[in-house]
């Protein structure tokens, strides 16, 4: 069967440059969800999979929209923006605009480690699930992150964007990833097991392909914007569509899109900055949604 994961990360509100609100804003998780994304959801038969950051789950307007989204079928993973939850947490602290952290290269491993177990926890206390999805923050994920995720008890991992290096920032060099789906190995993030040396974790990777715009494309500098996710945030629905049917020419029986929810939200991130951009960034989605429907995936 043919699948494609709706994948939204599940933080507090930005600002126009991507910034933090201090004192917080949940704008996107409490009226997003609800009156924005649960329409189109319903329409096309979505079952997305939240990533839900630590400090959404101290709000409890967030929690109770979290739990009315389970009931609906939402299934919710973990998502480690590791500052915001102990140890070493600087929630509360009123530095919260400070949000740059890559969990697996930021940390040391061990308080990366007691960063998941608490966050794994956390999740389970506010929304009364055991989550076996993660994504960690700005895809910062390398095989010690996996050893973890498989002592925690968790199946899938989906913090791989094939095609991106984030190593300039800080971060892994996802850019020679494999596009498909695959079992880890224990041997390294990027190999795919074999029986004897499986991790116990299935790499979902983000859905990315090459850079934009032919020609023209390869000649611009290096940056995640360049390149083709199946992502509503930069793409236009015609680039979409291509994504999907990239996806048909590898053979690639599931795909990610991903986005996070304060992106449809007006001056939450760069993307919308008015309403006119709002309602095109929703259109862009339902839109998209609805080709896959029609290609046969499962969404």
């Amino acid at each position: 069967m043919k699948r494609i994961y709706v994948t939204l990360d599940t933080e507090m509100d930005n600002d126009a440059h991507w910034g933090k609100h201090y004192p917080p804003e949940y704008t996107s998780v409490t009226e997003g969800i609800p009156k924005m994304l649960r329409p189109i959801w319903n329409r096309y038969q979505v079952h997305p999979i939240y990533f839900v950051s630590p400090e959404v789950l101290y709000d409890e307007r967030c929690v109770a929209v979290l739990k009315n989204e389970i009931q609906k079928g939402a299934k919710i993973g973990a998502h480690l923006h590791p500052e915001y939850i102990e140890p070493d947490s600087i929630w509360g602290k009123g530095i919260e605009k400070e949000t740059a952290k890559f969990p697996c290269s930021d940390y040391p491993d061990n308080i990366e480690r007691e960063k998941l177990k608490n966050l794994t926890e956390l999740i389970r206390e506010k929304l009364g699930v055991v989550p076996v999805w993660y994504r960690a923050a700005r895809f910062g994920a390398d095989i010690e992150t996996i050893k973890t995720l498989s002592e925690l008890g968790y199946r899938y991992d989906s913090s791989v964007t094939p095609n991106i290096d984030w190593s300039k920032k800080g971060g892994p060099n996802h850019a020679n990833a494999r596009l498909k789906s695959y079992r880890i190995s224990k041997d390294g993030l990027y190999q795919s097991a074999r029986e004897e040396d499986y991790s116990g974790i299935v790499e979902k990777p983000v859905t990315i392909f090459g850079k934009r715009w032919g020609l023209l494309g390869r000649l611009l500098p290096d940056n995640w914007l360049f390149y083709r996710w199946l992502r509503p945030t930069h793409m236009t629905y015609m680039e979409l569509r291509g994504v999907v049917r990239e996806m048909a020419k590898n053979n690639m029986a599931e795909g990610v899109m991903m986005m996070h929810t304060m992106e449809i939200m007006i001056n939450k991130t760069p993307y919308v900055r008015n309403t006119w951009m709002q309602k095109y960034y929703l259109w862009r989605l339902a839109m998209s949604l609805s080709y896959m429907k029609k290609q046969g995936y499962r969404l």
